[in-house]
C-alpha cells in the first residue's frame, strides 16, 4: 500500500457520493446531508423525539454545522422546529408532510447508492468494509476528543 493512499480514497469516495447523491436528489431539492438527516429523523421519531443533540451525535457533526443545515431545512419547509411541552428552550425536530412525501423516494436513492458502493463485494467482504469503516470512524473520534481534552487543558492555563 502506498503512503497516504488511504485519506486519498476516502475522499475520492466521499465526494463520488455527495455528488452522486446530490444530482439524484436535486429534483426533490434536498442534498445527501439533508436527505440522511430526514431519514434519521423519520426513523428516530417512531421512537421518540429528536434534538439537534441527537443529530450531533449520530454524524459526528459540530452544533454550528447542525444548526445551519436545521435552519435551511426549517426555511425550506422540511421539518419544524417544536418546543418540548416540559421545557421550551429545547426544540425537537419534527419533519412536515413534505418531507415525509421526500422521505421515501430518498430512501429508495440511499439504497440504490449503497447497493452501488458493494456491487462487486461479498457478504464477507460487505461486512468487513463497514465494521472497518466504523472502526475508523471511532479512531477519528478519539482523537477529536483527546484534542478537545488538549484544548481545554491549554485554554485554561492561559486563562489563569
Amino acid at each position: 500500500m502506498n503512503k497516504n493512499e488511504i485519506g486519498k480514497y476516502i475522499q475520492i469516495v466521499s465526494r463520488q457520493i455527495k455528488r452522486n447523491m446530490d444530482e439524484t436528489l436535486n429534483c426533490y431539492n434536498v442534498t445527501g446531508v439533508q436527505s440522511m438527516l430526514i431519514g434519521y429523523i423519520y426513523r428516530k421519531s417512531k421512537k421518540g423525539d429528536v434534538y439537534a443533540k441527537d443529530i450531533e451525535e449520530e454524524f459526528n457533526m459540530r452544533k454550528a454545522t447542525v444548526t445551519g443545515i436545521i435552519q435551511l431545512m426549517e426555511t425550506n419547509g422540511l421539518i419544524e422546529r417544536k418546543a418540548k411541552e416540559e421545557d421550551c428552550r429545547l426544540k425537537k425536530i419534527v419533519l412536515t408532510n413534505k418531507a415525509m412525501e421526500i422521505e421515501k423516494k430518498v430512501q429508495k436513492q440511499i439504497n440504490v447508492m449503497e447497493r452501488n458502493i458493494v456491487c462487486d463485494m461479498e457478504k464477507d467482504e460487505k461486512e468487513q468494509f463497514l465494521k472497518l469503516l466504523k472502526k475508523a470512524s471511532y479512531n477519528l473520534y478519539k482523537v477529536d476528543a483527546k484534542k478537545k481534552t488538549i484544548n481545554k487543558k491549554v485554554v485554561k492555563s492561559c486563562c489563569k
